[in-house]
């Protein structure tokens, strides 16, 4: 039993890195702001779910396991609405924003 829930934490913990690891290929393969800044948010947001999800299998049920289950609705709940105000503040502050992002107003 025990081998199997390492094994499934070991999983989850890869599957965190790899999305991380395609988040900074992104990071550096997206050409404009608002791109890169969409692909890190969401890679960011799911892969510290698997890797504190990980995290709190191999600790097991206790208090340490809550305090992670905490952190973890902070971030789901706090990662996509920073980013979307950061990106907000580069599309109003931007003065070149058409010719670099090549936005359609609709």
């Amino acid at each position: 039993m025990e081998i199997v829930r390492f094994a499934v934490a070991a999983l989850l913990f890869l599957s965190g890195l790899f999305i991380l690891g395609v988040a900074t290929l992104g990071l550096y393969r997206l050409s404009y702001v608002l791109n890169r800044m969409n692909a890190s948010a969401k890679c960011d947001t799911l892969a510290s779910l698997l890797i504190l999800l990980a995290i709190a299998i191999m600790l097991g049920v206790n208090g340490t396991t809550i305090k992670l289950a905490l952190l973890l609705v902070f971030i789901w709940l706090t990662n996509p609405a920073a980013v979307f105000l950061i990106a907000r503040s580069e599309v109003l502050t931007n003065p070149y924003l058409e010719s670099e992002c090549e936005v359609v107003e609709r």
